[in-house]
Parts: structure tokens; sequence; C-alpha cells
């Protein structure tokens, strides 16, 4: 007859193996995103970028051909004005203005109201196994997703009042001019799926 002890330690040797094992076919189901070495990921930089293209695309109805065109901006987010600057630049330079760098050398000051640029981002997950410590180890099992969601958003609102510089008599202004982007995964029992329109 083998002492108890004996066997009780043969079970926790097979219980033990059973949860590494366990642990790692549960880990080769799992994705790490690993830490970004810039201030944003790429992902939030083209969701940003892009959605400010969008709106600046829909800009229509400022008649500025051969015009001298002076761009101030103002927004909430000082980190975005340079690419904001640019893009709305090019689109003068695409449609024969001539960007200045001064007041009192442009026909026309288009002030740039940039109303919100940013992203957002919503995590759900609707069913999987939660980051559990395993016994006598001292490791922990990754988490599971089988099904969730991670959704990221870009969005871009601004409007343009062009005015004369000579005078600062309003000309015009714009509607309300927006930009939206989106990069999505879902995890549908274990499978990813990606959905997005920034690639």
């Amino acid at each position: 007859m083998r002492p108890k002890n004996c066997e009780i330690s043969e079970y926790s040797t097979y219980f033990k193996i059973v949860i590494l094992i366990l642990g790692f076919f549960l880990s080769s189901c799992s994705t790490t995103r690993y830490i970004t070495q810039t201030k944003r990921s790429v992902i939030e930089q083209l969701l940003l970028t892009k959605s400010i293209d969008k709106a600046v695309a829909k800009i229509d109805n400022l008649k500025i051909q051969g015009s001298k065109v002076y761009i101030e901006i103002v927004s909430l987010a000082p980190a975005e004005e340079n690419y904001l600057r640019k893009a709305v630049s090019l689109w003068f330079l695409q449609n024969k203005a001539v960007v200045v760098e001064t007041k009192d050398k442009a026909d026309y000051i288009a002030s740039i109201l940039v109303k919100s640029v940013g992203t957002d981002k919503i995590d759900t997950n609707y069913l999987g196994i939660p980051s559990l410590p395993v016994p006598f180890v001292g490791i922990f099992t990754p988490e599971v997703e089988i099904l969730a969601s991670k959704h990221q958003k870009g969005y871009t609102e601004m409007q343009i009042t062009l005015c004369y510089a000579s005078t600062g008599e309003f000309i015009y202004k714009t509607k309300p001019l927006i930009g939206k982007t989106h990069f999505s995964t879902y995890k549908i029992f274990l499978i990813p799926i990606r959905q997005d329109d920034i690639f």
C-alpha cells in the first residue's frame, strides 16, 4: 500500500502539468499588441490625418482662384494644427490660390475654426475567459476573448470663414466640414476580423 502523501504529491504533479498544457494552448489563441515606440500609434495617426483629409475635401464655394490667402487656425488641439494647416494650404494651392505668410500681403483671410479633431476608443468583451492565477506555479493564464470588439474612431469638424484682408469684411462661411474614420477589430469564437477605412 502506497503512502497517502506520495499519492497527493503525484496528483499535484499531474495537476501542474495539466494546467501548464492548458495555459500553453490558451496562450496560443491570444494576440498581444506591443507598446508603441511613438507618442501615437500608426492607427491613431492615420485616424486623425485621414479624418482631416476627408473634412478638407468637402470645402466648396470658395472662389479664390488667383488670389492671395492668409490662413489662420483656432482649435483646442494645437498638436494637430500643423497637419491641418498644410492640408488646407494644399487645397488652396490646388484651387489656384497663393498662400501667404502675413496678413498684409493677403487679399483674403481664411479663418479655420476647428470644433473637434481627435479619436475615441470603445472596447467591449461579450464573452471570454479572464486571466486567472495558476495554483502552485505563480503565473497567470492569458485572457482569452471569445466574443469581443474594439472600436477606434477619428473625427474632424471645422468651418472656414473668408473675409477681406484689408477691411475684415465678411464674405462667406462654409457649412460644417466633417471627416470620419474608423478602425475596428472583432473576435468571433476566437477568429479575428478587421474592418477599417484607413488602410
